[in-house]
């Protein structure tokens, strides 16, 4: 431990802005980022875990102190599928998702390790369309792909991301035959994560496929049980999926207003009051969207993804 030197920067702020640039930080944190002497990067992850997982992925970290850039130059020289998924797996971190997907694919061509990689393939380009680096219709030979493989839980999860994608890219039109494919993966599953997946897809379809949204809400709305409309923890889901989707929005907005209303204080209060406002917001009412913000944060005042919220809509207030 005596070989390194632990710096904490705010990516916001002062010197920590500069350096999240110049290394990839995005907006996800807390990021770690081993370097050598010099700064060059030797690895990097992601997310809040105890002391223990993080001594674990440290001393990882620490068994190669090889730069990225030396695993790159020693991979085009001497490809083998370990490294192949090391750099993949790093370029997905840093954005770079068009050249994860390469590495993907040369792991999966590996005759050392056939494994299929097909999905991480599709979900590295859908990442890129997320992000606007690549059309929207650039991913679906990706997605193809995982069709081609017939691995059920790789279908059910490329369908609802791609419908996911779709909708952020005004891209629904396209997405009916995934969409079978991802109802016909799950038609077989009992287990609870299954059947909301295959209802999901279900109602998507319905809404994406077919323009039927009565048909779609019904689909969702039998998915939350029997009881679903006495069942506090029921309206986030119920609300969160008619936003996404931009349908049912009074509805919507009746059921999460009555959960913050019966909330006690907290972050489970202030996450609803964060999603009402984005539901006000879409109803174009953005005085109210202004004030559930501020309650938001109130409710939660170090979540500073409520105080952006509140920011960006107090920017768009009349």
């Amino acid at each position: 431990m005596t070989a390194v030197i632990y710096i904490a920067l705010n990516a916001g702020k002062g010197e920590g802005k500069a350096v999240s640039e110049r290394y990839h930080v995005g907006p996800y944190f807390p990021v770690f980022i081993l370097t050598d002497s010099t700064g060059n990067v030797i690895n990097r992850w992601t997310g809040y875990t105890g002391a223990g997982r993080f001594l674990s992925t440290f001393r990882k970290a620490m068994w190669n102190l090889t730069t990225i850039d030396s695993r790159i130059a020693a991979f085009e020289r001497s490809p083998s599928h370990t490294e192949a998924i090391f750099l993949a797996k790093y370029h997905g971190d840093i954005a770079e998702f068009v050249t994860a997907a390469d590495y993907y694919r040369r792991a999966q061509k590996s005759s050392e390790h056939p494994v299929d990689y097909s999905y991480q393939i599709f979900e590295s380009y859908a990442n890129a369309a997320w992000n606007d680096k690549i059309p929207f219709d650039d991913a679906l030979p990706a997605a193809n792909a995982v069709l081609e493989r017939t691995n059920a839980s790789n279908i059910s999860k490329m369908a609802q991301l791609l419908s996911k994608l779709a909708r952020r890219r005004e891209a629904t039109d396209r997405i009916g035959p995934y969409l079978k494919a991802g109802i016909r993966a799950t038609d077989g599953r009992r287990d609870d994560k299954g059947r909301k997946l295959n209802a999901d897809l279900k109602a998507d379809h319905a809404l994406h496929a077919e323009h039927d949204t009565l048909g779609a809400i019904a689909i969702k709305k039998a998915a939350l049980g029997e009881n679903w409309t006495t069942d506090l923890n029921t309206y986030y889901p119920f609300g969160s999926w008619c936003y996404e989707r931009r349908i049912n929005l009074v509805e919507a907005q009746r059921y999460v207003q009555h959960a913050c209303e019966r909330a006690s204080d907290g972050a489970f209060k202030a996450r609803h009051l964060s999603l009402l406002a984005n539901i006000c917001e879409a109803r174009g009412l953005i005085d109210d969207a202004v004030r559930h913000a501020e309650q938001a944060v109130e409710q939660d005042p170090d979540n500073e993804s409520y105080t952006k919220q509140l920011k960006r809509l107090r920017g768009i207030s009349p």
